[in-house]
């Protein structure tokens, strides 16, 4: 868990340090890349996520054997396409309690309460390097609460609570 910390720490670091030197006029012409949006890395490392707004670390949680570290991240315009009507990209990493090992297959997905008590359906999150993600809408001010269902490798099934408020 701390090895997560720090990474994230020093890729949040890493990003804001890219946005500084491509606000001064730098491209990636010239060297064959082609900015993608994704940072590199793999598993835990957040490898494919998508490039935008604010990185909101939610907790993590442990059920059964299994962390889950749930993220949101804001989608602003000019991030990658997200679903209609959808403001936030959420994203969650299972790993196994004690030995670390990323848990990638299986299926996962997310219901969403909002500040106003209602549960929408429930939203497929897919599995993308490393983490389960879907695009949600967080469309008012307000406590949300997010249940994430799980039937990962070992087919078992196990619930993971999160909450966040938006400001």
């Amino acid at each position: 868990m701390k090895s997560i910390f720090v990474f994230l720490t020093s890729l949040l670091l890493t990003l804001g340090s890219a946005n500084g030197a491509l606000a001064q006029g730098g491209d990636h012409s010239g060297h064959g890349a082609a900015p993608k949006g994704t940072p590199a890395g793999h598993g835990s490392s957040h490898e494919g996520m998508q490039m935008g707004g604010a990185m909101i670390m939610l907790d993590t949680v442990t059920t059964d054997g299994i962390k889950a570290m749930a993220h949101l991240q804001d989608l602003t315009p000019g991030s990658a396409q997200p679903a209609a009507g959808a403001t936030h990209n959420f994203m969650v990493g299972f790993e196994e309690e004690g030995n670390g090992t990323m848990v990638t297959k299986g299926r996962a997905a997310v219901k969403v309460t909002g500040p106003d008590g209602l549960t929408g359906n429930a939203i497929t999150l897919n599995p993308k390097d490393g983490f389960f993600r879907g695009d949600i809408a967080l469309k008012q001010p307000g406590k949300y609460s997010f249940v994430v269902g799980t039937k990962l490798s070992d087919d078992k099934a196990r619930q993971f609570s999160f909450t966040y408020e938006l400001k």
